[in-house]
C-alpha cells in the first residue's frame, strides 16, 4: 500500500511537472512590434550629458582604475593627445571633457541642424506579447524584460532588421525585447565605400560608457512608458532585468551590469573583451576594471552569467606567451559575483616578447568562471560571429543553437 501511495505520488508529480513543461511550451503569444517616433504615445528618449555627468558619473568610475596606474600605459594615437605621454586619470579627465563637449554638438535624427536641441535624441524597437502595441495583459504582468545590445556598426539604418527574428522568438514567449539604437554605432557609406563615422569619432572613448547609460535610460523609459500606456504600475519586472550583449555589445553589457543593480542576468554572444595595447587609450574602462566593478558587487545580487563564444571571432589575437595552445571559449554558465580576481597578479601580457594587454576570451577562460562548461558549441561550425544578424538559410541551425543555449541558461537560472 505504501509502496503504490509512493508511486502515485511519483506519478502526479510527473503529471505536473509534464503539464507546466506543456504550458510553457505552448505559450505562443501574438508579436506587436513598437518603434519609436512611429508607434503613437513612444516618443523616442534623450540623453542629456553634461559637466554634471563629467564629475559625477564617468570621472568617479575611474577612481579605482587599476589600468591607469600601470607605466607601460602610453598614449599612441595622436588623435587623442601628445602620443608618448601617460595614459593616467589626468589624461583620461582631458578626454573624457573634451569627448563630452563633442557629444554635446553631434546632430541627432530628430534635430533643426539650424537650431540643435540640448542632448541625443535616439530610438529603440521593441517586441512585445499583445496584438496592440504598447497594450500588455495584466493576467501575464510582470513582463521579464531583455534587452538586446547591438555590436559595432550594429545601428546602422540598414541592420535595424537583423534581429527582429530573435525579438519575435521571445515576445512570442511572454518576454518584452527590446534593441536600443546606440549613437553613432556605424560607418558612413561614401561613394560606394564604408569609411569611418566622424561623429563617433569624436566621442570614441566614451562611446561605449554612453552606451552603458543608454542601456539603463531604457529601463527607465520602459518601466514609465507602459505603466503609463497600461495606467498600471509593475506591469513589467523591470528590477530584473536581463541583457544579450552581441561583440562589442557584449562589452557594453558587461559595463550596463556592473552599473546598474537592475540587471540580473547578463548573456554575452561572442562578446569583445576589450584589452590595452601598447598604443592606445582605450574605452574609459577595460575589461579587468568592469570586472573589478562586477566582483564588488554584494553576493546576494547572483547575478547569472552565459558566456557563448562563436567559432569564428571578429578577429585574429595571437596567444599569450604564457599560454601557446589558448583556445576560443565554450559557453560558461553560473553567477559572476563568484569571481575572485584576487587570483590575478596585474600585468601586461605578451605575444610574441611584445605587449598584447588582455587577450580576447583569456579572461573569461582562466579568471572569471569556475564552474561547468557546455563543449558541445565549441568549434561548431553552425554559429559564426556574425551569424545570428544575418538573414541567410545557411545561419537558421546556427540561430536556433544560440536560442537553444540562451533558453537553457534562462532554464537553469529563472
Amino acid at each position: 500500500m505504501k509502496r503504490s501511495n509512493r508511486l502515485f505520488a511519483v506519478f502526479l508529480i510527473f503529471l505536473i511537472f509534464f503539464c507546466a513543461q506543456k504550458k510553457l511550451l505552448a505559450r505562443d503569444f501574438p508579436v506587436s512590434i513598437i518603434e519609436t517616433g512611429k508607434t503613437p504615445g513612444f516618443d523616442p528618449p534623450t540623453l542629456r550629458l553634461n559637466m554634471f555627468s563629467v564629475l559625477f558619473h564617468f570621472l568617479p568610475l575611474l577612481n579605482n582604475n587599476r589600468s591607469l596606474q600601470e607605466p607601460f600605459l602610453v598614449n599612441g594615437d595622436e588623435n587623442l593627445g601628445e602620443t608618448g605621454t601617460s595614459v593616467d586619470f589626468n589624461f583620461m579627465k582631458e578626454i573624457i571633457t573634451r569627448e563630452v563637449t563633442s557629444f554635446n554638438q553631434l546632430i541627432d535624427p530628430y534635430d533643426d541642424p539650424e537650431n540643435p536641441s540640448p542632448g541625443y535624441t535616439w530610438d529603440m524597437k521593441i517586441f512585445h506579447p499583445g496584438s496592440v502595441p504598447g497594450q500588455l495583459s495584466p493576467d501575464e504582468k510582470p513582463y521579464p524584460v531583455i534587452i538586446f545590445c547591438v555590436g559595432a556598426q550594429g545601428s546602422h539604418p540598414s541592420h535595424s532588421d537583423a534581429l527582429d527574428w530573435m525579438g519575435t522568438y521571445y515576445a512570442r514567449r511572454g518576454y518584452l525585447f527590446v534593441i536600443p539604437v546606440f549613437i553613432e554605432n556605424y560607418s558612413e557609406i561614401i561613394d560606394g565605400e564604408s569609411r569611418p563615422n566622424e561623429a563617433f569619432e569624436s566621442i570614441s572613448e566614451i562611446s561605449t560608457d554612453i552606451y552603458a547609460l543608454q542601456v539603463s535610460h531604457t529601463i527607465d523609459y520602459l518601466k514609465q512608458r507602459f505603466s503609463l500606456f497600461n495606467r498600471q504600475p509593475g506591469v513589467l519586472d523591470s528590477d530584473h532585468v536581463t541583457l544579450i550583449g552581441h561583440s562589442l555589445g557584449g562589452y557594453v553589457a558587461q559595463k550596463a551590469a556592473a552599473q546598474d543593480s537592475r540587471i540580473s542576468r547578463l548573456c554575452l554572444l561572442s562578446s569583445v573583451f576589450i584589452y590595452y595595447g601598447d598604443s592606445w587609450a582605450g574605452y574609459l574602462l577595460d575589461t579587468k576594471d568592469t570586472c573589478d566593478l562586477l566582483n564588488r558587487l554584494p553576493k546576494q545580487r547572483g547575478m547569472a552569467l552565459h558566456v557563448q563564444r562563436f567559432t569564428k571571432p571578429p578577429y585574429s589575437l595571437p596567444c599569450p606567451d604564457w599560454d601557446p595552445e589558448c583556445d576560443w571559449i565554450p559557453p560558461v554558465d553560473g553567477f559572476i559575483t563568484q569571481v575572485d580576481l584576487s587570483l590575478d597578479p596585474w600585468k601586461p601580457y605578451l605575444c610574441e616578447g611584445v605587449s598584447c594587454g588582455i587577450r580576447d576570451g583569456t579572461y573569461y577562460n582562466y579568471l572569471l568562471y569556475e564552474g561547468p562548461k557546455q563543449n558541445e558549441i565549441k568549434n561548431n561550425i553552425l554559429v559564426n560571429h556574425s551569424g545570428i544578424t544575418k538573414d541567410d538559410p545557411e545561419n537558421d541551425k546556427g540561430k536556433q543553437l544560440t536560442v537553444q543555449l540562451i533558453d537553457e541558461f534562462f532554464a537553469r537560472f529563472p
